[in-house]
């Protein structure tokens, strides 16, 4: 399998890897207002204090993860 697609597949089942695996490519470390309620499995964050670089990998893991409900 192509490793982008099973990347992709395995970051579908799986958030918080995938927005960390996203943040590193960037050189930014995950935010940790978005990690706080992930064990719950909700995101529950104040988006007004992102700053413009944050949203790019938590944008890109939302639009493929399937984890969250």
């Amino acid at each position: 399998m192509i490793d982008s697609v099973k990347l992709r597949r395995d970051s579908a089942a799986d958030f918080f890897s995938h927005y960390e695996y996203l943040c590193a490519l960037q050189d930014s470390v995950p935010l940790p207002s978005v990690r706080a309620c992930l064990r719950e499995g909700v995101l529950d964050f104040n988006a007004d204090r992102l700053r413009l670089v944050d949203w790019a990998p938590l944008l890109s893991t939302l639009k493929i993860n399937k984890d969250l409900p």
